[in-house]
């Protein structure tokens, strides 16, 4: 059975691990954290002590990690992965990044007789369970099928890199575009007098709660999705700037999550938190009052 090496065991990577585990392979994880590699050493897999470790006990590697900073410091350095991957290993990176970092993580990898396939993952489409967006050579897409399958609810080869992670960006762009859209909707009709909730209870939209109640719980461990959003809009916003793509509605949305991180609470993660940064505009305090006040 193939061995199996996972940097980053977070909100994705501890989803990874229980699949991976559970499909037989022998798993060796590393993190910087110690009490996430707790949880898959409790379901079975070896905690290695550096990236480099993991390359040296594993035939595959895959990347869960936060973003470009973390993808780049993993790959390079005395402790690095590409210290100790061989000629023939393969390099997985689940991660969202920007469309550099894949290319040069492909390039690095070409260079140590490495396959490499970029892989971002979502588990917010109308779709069931988790899907991966793949981006590669063909036949580094063919060899990682087997740990996809496992991994993934369902996976498509998008093109070469960094195809899929371009689409990854553009996805994470209608999900935050989507959520603001809303939180926006919601206040203007708040704060003219009229029951938002109309829209869920009697035209049956769906809608965060959120949005009704004020709770912005992170909906995930780590960054949030407030705080990934913010990431990888600009990361789409950086890339569109390199290419000269405009994306002026997008731009607009980054901004408001990017104002948005700073006058929320810690602990309110999740996206639609923004509604706080349009009541400010709107009355200059930001305090949330619910429906029912």
């Amino acid at each position: 059975m193939t061995a199996i090496g996972l940097i980053g065991v977070g909100y994705i990577g501890k989803r990874l691990v229980d699949r991976l585990l559970d499909a037989g392979y022998r798993v060796t994880v590393f993190d910087v954290e110690d009490d996430q590699t707790a949880y898959a050493i409790d379901r079975g897999a070896r905690a290695a002590s550096s990236p480099a470790e993991v390359a040296r006990e594993s035939d595959v590697v895959i990347l869960t990690l936060p973003g470009s900073p973390e993808v780049e410091a993993t790959m390079e350095g005395a402790d690095g992965l590409l210290a100790e991957l061989d000629p023939g290993d393969l390099l997985v990176d689940v991660s969202t990044t920007r469309p550099s970092t894949s290319v040069a993580c492909e390039e690095l990898c070409a260079e140590a007789g490495v396959d490499f396939l970029e892989a971002p993952i979502t588990g917010g489409s109308p779709r069931e369970g988790y899907h991966v967006m793949a981006g590669g050579f063909e036949g580094s897409y063919e060899r990682a099928a087997e740990v996809l399958d496992v991994i993934a609810d369902d996976h498509v080869r998008v093109g070469p890199v960094p195809e899929a992670t371009v689409f990854k960006l553009g996805l994470q762009m209608r999900y935050a575009g989507h959520h603001a859209v809303d939180a926006e909707v919601v206040e203007f009709v708040r704060d003219n007098g009229v029951d938002p909730t109309l829209f869920t209870d009697f035209l049956e939209f769906e809608m965060y709660e959120g949005y009704f109640t004020g709770e912005f719980g992170r909906a995930m461990e780590g960054l949030g999705t407030l705080a990934i959003w913010n990431k990888d809009l600009g990361y789409a916003t950086d890339f569109a700037g390199e290419r000269g793509t405009a994306l002026p509605l997008t731009a607009a949305v980054r901004e408001a999550y990017k104002a948005t991180t700073r006058r929320v609470d810690d602990g309110d993660g999740h996206a639609a938190a923004l509604i706080t940064y349009w009541m400010l505009l709107n009355d200059g305090e930001g305090r949330f009052v619910p429906v029912s006040e």
